[in-house]
């Protein structure tokens, strides 16, 4: 099934992305280190703009009970008020978002930026409806280390295999696009899928080798899902 949207605010979501199964540990575990960081910010008006099935939307309301969960797609709202119908789930325009200036206190962007083709377009929008001294909890994702490494030694773009539609991001370029919009990073974190598991082929298991050095090292661009902490400057 193709997605309800494709505009020019968001991409096609690919097929392999789509909700068929209860979350399993390794999502459930990314999902915690997003939930960690907010538990560590004050009460208050909370936007997850890009909410996916609403998982994190869910579990964000015991900290900021006041939220607003907004996707473009039509028949991921309609699974996320079927599965919580506790929460309210909105549909939002593909090029904005309807909410006055300076209405949240807090912004969730998780793994959003790789459908998204103007990073530019999508920060401002996040920018200009958090409040000044607002945070920003922000988690991307990156291309396989090694093909990365090897675009870069060679000039040429990364080539996924999996995920040739989605546009990576490295945790530099993150941060880089963090700054440009007036967001100063307080944390950057790394996440990871457990490294053998699941592993088909020999470039699986030397990927998740050099994942697992980078994470001893602290390196966080090695990470397949760099998640930041910001904040907006007043």
């Amino acid at each position: 099934m193709t997605p309800e949207y494709s505009c020019a605010g968001f991409t096609d979501v690919p097929a392999h992305f789509h909700r068929d199964a209860p979350l399993d540990p390794h999502q459930q575990r990314r999902h915690e280190a997003v939930l960690s960081l907010l538990r560590t910010l004050p009460p208050g008006r909370l936007l997850d703009y890009g909410f996916g099935w609403g998982d994190i939307a869910w579990q964000a309301a015991r900290t900021h009970p006041d939220i607003r969960a907004v996707d473009v797609e039509q028949r991921r709202v309609d699974f996320a008020r079927i599965q919580y119908p506790s929460l309210d789930f909105e549909l939002c325009r593909p090029d904005g978002l309807d909410y006055p200036d300076d209405s949240f206190d807090v912004a969730l962007s998780i793994v959003v930026l790789p459908f998204v083709p103007d990073d530019d377009a999508y920060m401002a929008e996040i920018r200009r409806v958090l409040r000044p001294g607002g945070h920003l909890i922000l988690a991307t994702k990156t291309s396989r280390y090694l093909p990365r490494l090897w675009a870069r030694a060679t000039g040429q773009r990364d080539r996924g295999r999996r995920d040739a539609s989605l546009r990576h991001h490295d945790a530099a370029a993150a941060a880089r696009l963090l700054d440009r919009h007036g967001f100063q990073v307080l944390s950057r974190r790394a996440f990871y899928d457990p490294p053998f598991e699941a592993r088909k082929n020999l470039a699986d298991v030397l990927n998740g080798a050099c994942e697992v050095a980078g994470s001893a090292l602290g390196i966080v661009d090695v990470a397949p899902y760099p998640l930041f902490l910001a904040r907006l400057g007043d």
